[in-house]
């Protein structure tokens, strides 16, 4: 291939962003004869059941909807009222105000974490970009749906898995692609720096879990997730 193919200024190169094009590289060549260098590019799409043009829509759209919660939940912090300490309580068992301090520092942080994430870093687990972070790649088990890589929090990379794939996109009360994206962001060492100390389902079963462990509530990625996007109800799916 010459670089009259790999030039971005010529009419072979196509950068229709209506188009299934993705830039993999840059390149140079020589004029030896016969030279040929051999580029290995994976075109697995990231999620079998859409195409990657589709996946970056779908991404970004659910990280909209998460900064929009994100947003809310600020307000609602600075309002303080009777309806939001409740809604505090519900998932961390106290609504006082160290609480309200955690949560008030740390959401504005998550916010414009959200608002940084791309759809290129958002990739599938075994990919070129994963594979170029510091943690060890987690094989996907049918079960896990993203991950980061903390010591690499500012790279913004979100790896994906067969199950964020086929999880619906905004049914709140259960896993979905809104919820997935934002719960990977209060990983975040900047943002959170939460762990996984528990999966939650329900809202009841936050609020269970919340009073037997307050102070692992504050630091569960799952419980903050829920605070944000609560678990009954849901967005619609527009494709």
């Amino acid at each position: 291939m010459t670089n009259e193919f790999l030039n971005k200024n010529s009419h072979y190169f196509k950068t229709d962003e209506n188009e299934e094009w993705t830039e993999v590289g840059t390149a140079i060549t020589n004029t030896t004869p016969g030279s040929i260098s051999n580029v290995v590019i994976n075109t697995t799409p990231i999620c079998p059941n859409m195409s990657n043009k589709e996946f970056r829509k779908e991404v970004m759209r659910a990280r909209d909807i998460g900064v929009e919660l994100v947003k809310r939940r600020i307000e609602g912090l600075a309002r303080w009222d009777a309806k939001e300490q409740d809604r505090v309580k519900t998932f961390f068992a106290r609504a006082d105000e160290s609480t309200r301090r955690v949560l008030s520092d740390g959401l504005p942080r998550l916010l414009t974490a959200m608002q940084e994430l791309l759809p290129e870093k958002i990739v599938r687990y075994d990919s070129e970009t994963n594979r170029k972070l510091s943690c060890a790649v987690k094989q996907d088990s049918g079960k896990n749906h993203a991950a980061v890589c903390k010591p690499d929090s500012e790279k913004r990379v979100i790896a994906i898995y067969s199950a964020f794939c086929s999880s619906p996109f905004g049914k709140l009360w259960n896993a979905c692609k809104i919820k997935t994206i934002i719960h990977e962001c209060p990983h975040f060492t900047d943002t959170f720096d939460s762990r996984d100390e528990i999966y939650l389902d329900t809202e009841s079963g936050a609020r269970i879990w919340a009073e037997n462990h307050r102070e692992e509530a504050i630091r569960n990625a799952d419980s903050i997730t829920g605070y944000i996007a609560t678990f009954d109800k849901d967005v619609e799916d527009k494709k």
